[in-house]
């Protein structure tokens, strides 16, 4: 592949993704520091249906209380903690319901402020179309530091830095692993 065309790609690939390569680490430093987010709940409605037995059978279910509340709400999943369910995606205003002691079923509305939301992109909790455009951010990474990587190192000026910082990067992930 010809150096020209290799930079054409690199830049292309690093200024397309450029937005979530912000977004991960700056995500990322706030959430290790303590900074999560915030989501706003509030009781949406309560039912005394019982859950149905099958699990296979909880997405009818759920998409039935919605439609009964007259709420226009499509979720992709529904994550089970305890007698807890979350209905992602959680990047959004969405909803959860929680198992009462008493057989109800108890609807809650979560509206997730900005830093919230772009946590959970990070987490992978946003909708289907924002996986892929994840999925596909990893392999443009990927691709986008070994062009990197390889462009620097074809510039003998830059090959003794290249090497050099990229032989620490390595050890410190090693000796980090110990």
């Amino acid at each position: 592949m010809k150096r020209p065309l290799l930079i054409q790609i690199h830049l292309g690939l690093a200024s397309l993704y450029l937005p979530l390569l912000l977004m991960m680490p700056l995500t990322g430093g706030l959430y290790l520091l303590g900074f999560k987010g915030s989501e706003t709940k509030t009781e949406a409605f309560k039912i005394e249906s019982p859950l149905p037995a099958e699990k296979s059978e909880w997405r009818a279910f759920f998409e039935q209380q919605f439609e009964n509340q007259k709420i226009d709400f499509q979720f992709e999943q529904i994550k089970e903690a305890g007698n807890d369910f979350l209905f992602r995606p959680s990047t959004r205003t969405y909803y959860s319901a929680t198992k009462n002691a008493d057989s109800t079923l108890t609807f809650y509305k979560i509206e997730p402020d900005l830093l919230k939301k772009l946590i959970e992109i990070h987490k992978g909790h946003g909708p289907q179309l924002m996986k892929w455009f994840e999925i596909s951010f990893g392999v443009a990474l990927i691709l986008t530091a070994l062009s990197g990587l390889w462009l620097s190192i074809t510039v003998p000026k830059f090959r003794k830095i290249t090497w050099i910082a990229f032989s620490v990067g390595t050890v410190l992930i090693f000796i980090s692993l110990f």
